[in-house]
């Protein structure tokens, strides 16, 4: 039966049209019916990341081809059939038990979800259950994929991937899989690894700590130009002691937690130590032919702690960025991965403020036969961690950065005027 469901201000009408399990199409060898999780996919976040594709041309007669290319799909990719088990243990249950598939319909048209400045809750409808199993954390599922029809045409397939199997660079190399396959291609199917480690030591759990005075957050989303980035690096470079090739990335980065740093200072009035964490790929680390595809968590954070955040100066913190990930380089041993980082972490105060770049990954090139993407967006879960999330435009001409603060902070940075001057959408 279809379930009627309305969510917004703008009273959007979302309607599930079906719901279906996708099994894989071969079953699992008894061989691989259990998935040892790595060291790294224990340390990741027990949470779902919900990514989301739009496209303008969907074909609406695809929904049966989209289905049967996911039920190939899982045969490679075996572990997103499974589940994780109760109570949580590091090890995947390949179980076969599938993938949920829903589709559903929306009464308003494509463009009331694209080129917005802001997240909000309206978005959570495109994802499967609104995202209420990815919301929470020790969901046994994998994967949830929902395919959206919008008024006018187009559509939009959202995948919601658990994050103890899958960092940004494996939910690549999956949805490109599943839509080469779409297309009756030849994609380049995953392998999986065994840890390396031993296993002395706990991952450590980096799980939201409830707080008796919540704090209202929000998601505001600002685009910068490849120009304005350029203009920003040339200032920065200027300065001295920056890396005279800083990535834009790096540049960006860099100002965003200034801002954002600054925000917070404003709005309590007082200047504390504020810590910058960098996601760093591992995967040159580990693998030397096809890292990208390489199915897990191939991740590491570089801390850069600001003794002073009242005055932090743009190039002695990307300085610190790039020391951070020149410290990494060259470790091929998960346990001194995270035993470092456990060193780091024990020494930190104030507030974290946690950035990673999707950046260069090939999310504008998902074909699954209807052209390319008009937009990519991550959700970021409502979660009370000060986040920032950098992906590329969609024509590739600058950086779309996701800013995830307190309320209070995202007004203060929206009124900041030398933030403002290298945003474009203002």
């Amino acid at each position: 039966m279809a379930k009627h469901q309305r969510f917004g201000r703008i009273r959007q009408l979302h309607t599930i049209i079906s719901q279906e399990t996708i099994k894989p199409s071969s079953p699992t060898p008894p061989r691989l019916k259990i998935h040892n999780q790595s060291l790294l996919d224990e340390f990741a976040p027990d949470m779902h990341t919900p990514i989301v594709f739009f496209y303008r041309n969907y074909n609406n007669g695809d929904t049966n081809i989209l289905k049967k290319s996911l039920s190939q799909c899982l045969t490679q990719f075996y572990p997103f059939a499974g589940r994780l088990p109760t109570p949580p243990a590091p090890y995947i249950n390949c179980n076969d038990e599938g993938v949920e598939f829903l589709e559903a319909s929306n009464d308003s048209p494509l463009d009331d979800f694209i080129h917005q400045n802001k997240q909000d809750k309206t978005i959570d409808q495109l994802f499967p259950y609104g995202l209420s199993c990815s919301a929470r954390a020790s969901c046994p599922k994998l994967l949830e994929v929902q395919l959206n029809h919008f008024a006018g045409g187009g559509a939009a397939v959202a995948l919601s991937i658990s994050h103890k199997l899958a960092d940004a660079g494996t939910i690549a190399n999956f949805i490109d899989h599943w839509a080469t396959v779409t297309r009756c291609g030849s994609p380049k199917n995953p392998y999986f690894i065994s840890s390396t480690t031993s296993k002395n030591i706990i991952a450590p759990k980096f799980d939201v700590i409830d707080i008796k005075d919540k704090v209202n957050y929000g998601t505001s989303i600002f685009v910068f130009g490849n120009s304005k980035l350029n203009e920003l690096k040339k200032k920065v470079i200027a300065m001295g002691a920056a890396p005279t090739n800083a990535t834009r990335v790096e540049v960006l980065t860099a100002l965003l937690f200034k801002h954002a740093v600054s925000a917070a200072k404003i709005k309590s009035g007082s200047t504390q130590q504020s810590n910058l964490s960098v996601a760093v790929s591992l995967r040159k680390n580990f693998f030397e032919k096809s890292p990208e595809t390489a199915v897990g968590n191939f991740f590491t954070l570089a801390i850069s702690k600001m003794a002073d955040s009242g005055e932090i100066r743009l190039n002695e913190l990307i300085a610190e960025i790039r020391k951070g990930k020149m410290e990494l380089e060259g470790i091929r041993d998960e346990e001194e991965v995270v035993k470092k980082l456990l060193n780091t972490f024990s020494t930190l105060q104030g507030d974290i403020y946690y950035s990673s770049s999707a950046c260069r990954l090939p999310f504008y090139e998902v074909d699954f036969g209807w052209g390319k993407p008009v937009e990519v967006t991550i959700r970021i879960p409502d979660v009370e961690e000060k986040t920032l999330i950098l992906m590329d435009t969609p024509s590739g001409d600058g950086i779309s950065a996701l800013v995830h603060l307190p309320e209070e902070e995202i007004a203060i940075l929206q009124k900041d005027k030398e933030f403002l001057t290298y945003v474009q959408n203002v």
